[in-house]
């Protein structure tokens, strides 16, 4: 019942692509797409239910190890693109960046169980899913990866006293302003470095004739996972307007608001906004995982601003989204015998060696 009461905006979120068959362009679409969903964000609720922070963790983590190393096995038989992006690593997906969503993914949560455990040896994956990430060539998977990297490093150095997070927050945000300068001075250099151009590989035409479809139908959308289907005439004349074809919005707002309007996208934002705030009550306790949901949180945003990762009906941002978002809204895990042990030795006292 926590998990269900912690989901309320998902279940909601559901419910509406569902209820949004009725004014979609493409009713089959939009409920196969829909009942879809709605039974994914059911099987993630059970998930968290029977699941504590370190056995979600741990499970994320070794799901990506998997799928890595048959990205590996799978280079000689078809891993690797060979039209678009050719050599670029796709693994068992279709493309890179869905590829490269997944080692992102991995790195992180390995990493937040190393912090959230305290035991070093799960360090050890991230070196291998950052070759992964370079091996497939997705940039806004790097660059997802990089920023969840070091937001993980930067809540670990906040976490303890109320003066070093407040002292924190504040170097924190001038040096995200540092780097955002950097950043923008040094765009094209940058885009280079991960792969990208300066036109974000046609996304700079994709974008704009989406917006002006969503503000042709802004409050309700299209239905959802329905106007990229041959049967809507729309997206021929969208085709049109880009010059190329493409079968999403590579914009996970845009995505969503293109499917479910602005009531689906306002629904996402809560979710993101919610669960950063549950990760920043996490930063205040002794040993509370609740803190791994803001770097996750951080990368799933920033990989939204690129590719279609939010709003499903699947994926894997959009399934580490379902299950952050749940857990860390179900507030702080029950004490048992296991987190007693763990939290008894994270605040033992050291003893002063006499010389």
């Amino acid at each position: 019942m926590r998990a269900l009461t912690a989901a309320w905006p998902l279940l909601i979120f559901a419910v509406l692509a569902i209820i949004s068959m009725s004014w979609s362009v493409t009713p089959e679409a939009t409920l196969m797409s829909a009942v879809a969903s709605m039974f994914l964000v059911m099987a993630c609720v059970s998930l968290v239910a029977l699941s504590d922070w370190r056995s979600l963790l741990k499970g994320i983590t070794v799901a990506c190890l998997a799928i890595g190393v048959l990205s590996l096995i799978l280079i000689p038989v078809g891993g690797l693109m060979v039209e678009l992006h050719e050599g670029a690593l796709r693994g068992p997906f279709g493309e890179k960046n869905r590829a490269g969503m997944v080692y992102a993914i991995g790195a992180i949560s390995s990493g937040g169980l190393a912090f959230v455990v305290r035991k070093v040896a799960w360090l050890l994956p991230i070196p291998f899913f950052i070759g992964l990430l370079l091996l497939s060539q997705s940039g806004t998977s790097t660059i997802s990866c990089a920023i969840g990297l070091a937001a993980l490093a930067y809540c670990e150095m906040l976490r303890g006293t109320s003066s070093r997070l407040v002292l924190g927050v504040w170097v924190g945000v001038l040096g995200g302003l540092g780097v955002f300068s950097i950043v923008v001075l040094n765009a094209e250099t940058i885009l280079n470095m991960v792969g990208e151009d300066s036109t974000f590989t046609g996304r700079d035409r994709i974008w704009p004739a989406v917006w002006w479809r969503i503000l042709e139908s802004p409050w309700f959308g299209y239905g959802y996972d329905a106007y990229w289907r041959r049967a809507n005439p729309g997206m021929a004349w969208l085709w049109y307007e880009v010059g190329f074809e493409v079968y999403n919005a590579h914009n996970g707002w845009l995505e969503t608001m293109l499917a479910v309007g602005v009531f689906g996208a306002a629904l996402l934002l809560w979710v993101v906004l919610r669960t950063g705030l549950a990760g920043l009550t996490g930063l205040y306790q002794s040993n509370d995982p609740r803190r791994v949901a803001i770097p996750m949180i951080a990368m799933i945003v920033m990989m939204s601003l690129t590719e279609s990762a939010i709003g499903g009906p699947e994926g894997p941002s959009w399934l580490l989204l379902l299950l952050i978002s749940t857990k860390a809204a179900m507030g702080e895990e029950p004490v048992t015998r296991r987190t007693k042990a763990m939290r008894r030795h994270v605040q033992a006292p050291r003893r002063s060696v006499r010389i």
